[in-house]
């Protein structure tokens, strides 16, 4: 196993950038419904003189982020149901009412505020783009004095990332490879069946790696949080509620992302509920595997291969769908800062998930400045590069170059995917700021033994059958930048473990000396003891 460092970032052919589709990301009807989403479409929307035409992106329809501090003002959420008079919606009062229950501490706090239409209006079309613009407008008018101008700037449509697995809506289609079910593509009998980069059901021989006691360690375990699906049961991973379990949940922090959900009335979306791993079927009725179910337990599985000292706090953020609200990501890195204020560890965060921008860099910089506080605090922060195939900025994998004004922040990574004899792997996209590569494709790791969908074998004979892709057992193989991301992370951890001994060494000084001597070495190995 290899992770390489490229030091010339990849060139994009000038100004141009490629990748089909160059115009963005495509997720089916259900999926949108599911989430009241639509997507931005950059020919379709109209503008005004001089407006830059924006990129397309996937956005809650009915719902902008605001900064939860501004809601707590009469003046504002006022100011804002004049701007939005004109197209006759208002801000929902129960939005503001839970952004004023809200204990805010120092930070800026990202809370989603749902638009209603108006009393005695009719036949509106509630688009959280329209009234993000007319809201800009109506900003652009106040005087540079006004107390306000400068927060409700940052006024943000509510971005829906995507898990980075090849299944599903976290790639693009490539002709079955990546396969797009979010099963792995048999072809017919008696044909040249070539294996895709979907789920594939694997059997491991191996036990779990050998895990160090607290004892043995002589210091305490180096922290990695994952973002994800959640987590479940498996033969590898003790209980989350055992003392010194490797897999851990944060129940009160769980909480906090589950309150961020949109204060609808009326019809409601899906909603991120408790820590686990439900599995949730798409349609129970027919009852084939979510395209991102058991994202988070491969995940895990793969930092226990290479830092089994160390210890994974998994928040979950992800839908079983690969849809990643923004809210969720902002209340679980709220909870983060928190922790670390209170004197909690965190080491490393391993976002595998990421999305595309209307407006670029300016439109991400609430979460940019968000993780860049946990970079202060000596955090490295490492992101999936994506699976479309394109170099259009993927974010947050795109700032991971960014400089930052100030003193030194922890590194933060972006990190693409190889085939397993060091190749680039078809799907991965490439951009200036992603220069780590690590395996991604058909890498073997956990996965949940409870779950199993509704697809059968090919072939049965009710004692022999061949392999049914969708009783996928306690282990897989699956590909996708979203793996390769936590085979950098775990190796990052495995480092970390290292530098138990070391004391009165400054976080952030400690991670970039981590990240620097990995630089240096192209070949970064777990510890391997050959028999």
């Amino acid at each position: 196993m290899s992770i390489d460092y490229i030091r010339e970032p990849a060139a994009s052919g000038g100004s141009e950038r490629f990748g089909p589709p160059w115009q963005g990301i495509t997720l089916p009807r259900e999926i949108l419904d599911r989430h009241g989403a639509r997507i931005l479409d950059p020919w379709g929307v109209p503008l005004d003189p001089g407006e830059r035409r924006p990129d397309s992106t996937v956005y809650r329809s009915d719902v902008l982020l605001f900064p939860g501090q501004a809601l707590r003002s009469d003046e504002v959420v006022s100011w804002i149901n004049r701007a939005l008079s004109g197209i006759q919606l208002e801000l929902s009062p129960v939005s503001v009412r839970r952004a004023r229950e809200r204990d805010y501490g120092r930070e800026t706090v990202w809370l989603p505020g749902v638009l209603e239409i108006q009393k005695e209006a009719h036949d509106i079309d509630v688009d959280a783009w329209r009234a993000l613009r007319v809201v800009r407008r109506a900003l652009r008018a106040e005087s540079d004095g006004w107390p306000f101008k400068a927060v409700l700037a940052t006024i943000s449509l509510d971005h829906l990332f995507v898990g980075s697995a090849t299944s599903g809506i976290g790639s693009l289609s490539l002709g079955g490879e990546p396969a797009t079910s979010g099963h792995a593509v048999i072809e017919e009998p008696q044909t040249s069946a070539r294996p895709g980069y979907g789920r594939v059901p694997v059997t491991v021989v191996a036990g779990p790696p050998r895990r160090r006691s607290l004892a043995q360690l002589g210091g305490r375990r180096i922290t990695v949080v994952t973002l994800d699906t959640g987590v479940t049961e498996h033969p590898w991973f003790r209980p989350v509620t055992d003392a010194d379990a490797f897999l851990t949940v944060d129940p009160a922090g769980q909480q906090l992302i589950e309150d961020s959900h949109p204060a609808y009335q009326g019809r409601d979306v899906a909603k991120l509920v408790g820590y686990e791993d439900l599995g949730e079927l798409p349609n129970p009725l027919v009852g084939v595997l979510n395209s991102h179910t058991g994202h988070g337990l491969m995940l895990a599985g793969l930092i226990a291969q290479i830092a089994p000292d160390a210890r994974v706090l998994m928040y979950k953020v992800m839908h079983s769908d690969g849809v990643v609200p923004l809210e969720a990501v902002h209340a679980a890195l709220d909870r983060l800062l928190a922790l670390m204020a209170s004197g909690a560890a965190v080491d490393v965060l391993c976002c595998s998930f990421g999305g595309f921008s209307e407006a670029g860099d300016p439109a991400m910089q609430a979460l940019f400045d968000k993780v860049n506080q946990l970079r202060a605090r000596g955090v490295i922060v490492v992101n999936a590069a994506g699976n479309y195939a394109t170099t259009r900025p993927f974010y947050l994998a795109a700032l991971s170059e960014t400089a930052v004004p100030g003193p030194p922040l922890a590194p933060m990574l972006g990190v693409a995917a190889k085939n397993p004899d060091g190749t680039i792997a078809i799907f991965s996209n490439e951009h200036p700021a992603v220069r780590w590569r690590a395996p991604g494709a058909m890498v073997v790791s956990t996965f949940p033994p409870k779950f199993r969908g509704a697809q059968n074998a090919m072939l049965t004979t009710g004692e022999r059958a061949s392999l049914d892709c969708d009783a996928v057992g306690p282990f897989c193989g699956w590909s996708g930048t979203s793996f390769a991301a936590p085979i950098v992370a775990g190796t990052i951890a495995a480092e970390l473990t290292k530098t138990l001994g070391q004391v009165g060494v400054d976080p952030v000084q400690r991670a970039r000396q981590v990240v620097d001597a990995m630089v240096d070495d192209k070949a970064v190995r777990p510890e391997i003891v050959p028999i």
